[in-house]
């Protein structure tokens, strides 16, 4: 799993401005692997400006090529590429509190609608109105640019890019979305475990994606689930799979690695000892 945020962090190959948690990135170098799972810390914003990039979850995939955009939570997702064509992007990672500092006056005069799809997206496309590929042109030129711009303009080309997306009428479950992120001090953590649950992080990780100290992390998940991380995430994913089982087409071994399970032994040996049966009888069963 690759850490996607510290990559780009680190990685002195790439074009970056950095303040604090705030993180703008031209990339241009292509993955080395067709298809790679990556985890970030932080909320992020592509946006395409040559080749195309596929951002998937287990159930669902966006295409992104030039002149498109993505809002991606943050958490664990799967990107997949083509390599006919080299790929380069703008990349903004945003942290929640950058959000809360940047919007908080905002939200609380300008009526935002809530939505639901708002607590339950993972990926979402974002509807580059004119004002947004403005924005998005007028940063590039920074990165060709000899001279490194100052910190304040970059908290303010932070606003400005906030600030577009809460305006446009086009964008109205993200808008619904950095509202509810400025106006609650930790981001939910069902809805952290719901998205993730698939997906080899470790307990830190899960921590970090909550904005929680790893002690935090766990009393608040015993008080919400009454059981430990290691015990829901398992049987949460074994859940998963028999409902796959019952519905999917696909392979045993395929439909054991989307629900998490390296091993599809280990996937055999635990779903046995849940429902009495290997994945193999349990699915002719039906």
């Amino acid at each position: 799993m690759y850490d996607f945020y510290s990559i780009m962090k680190s990685e002195i190959v790439y074009n970056k401005f950095e303040v604090g948690n705030l993180l703008f990135v031209e990339y241009k170098c292509p993955l080395s692997q067709e298809s790679v799972e990556i985890w970030s810390q932080h909320d992020y914003i592509v946006y395409v400006l040559s080749g195309e990039k596929t951002w998937s979850t287990r159930e669902n995939s966006w295409k992104v090529k030039q002149g498109e955009a993505l809002y991606i939570k943050k958490g664990a997702t799967i990107i997949k590429q083509k390599f006919e064509q080299d790929f380069c992007m703008l990349g903004f990672f945003i942290s929640d509190d950058i959000i809360r500092l940047t919007l908080n006056d905002i939200v609380k005069k300008r009526p935002i609608k809530n939505f639901q799809e708002a607590d339950t997206f993972v990926i979402n496309p974002i509807r580059v109105t004119n004002e947004l590929e403005t924005f998005f042109q007028s940063v590039l030129g920074y990165f060709h640019n000899k001279d490194k711009p100052l910190e304040s303009i970059l908290e303010l080309k932070t606003k400005e890019l906030l600030l577009n997306i809460i305006n446009s009428n086009q964008n109205y479950v993200l808008a619904s979305y950095l509202k509810n992120t400025t106006l609650n001090e930790l981001p939910s953590l069902p809805n952290i475990m719901e998205a993730n649950f698939c997906y080899n992080l470790t307990l830190d990780q899960f921590a970090q994606l909550c904005n929680r100290s790893t002690s935090s992390f766990k009393r608040d998940f015993k008080n919400h689930y009454k059981s430990s991380p290691g015990k829901w995430i398992l049987n949460r994913r074994l859940t998963r799979a028999a409902q796959l089982l019952k519905t999917d087409v696909g392979n045993i071994s395929q439909i054991a690695y989307d629900c998490g399970f390296e091993n599809p032994a280990h996937f055999s040996r635990t779903f046995k000892t849940k429902y009495g049966a290997t994945p193999s009888a349990y699915k002719k069963s039906l």
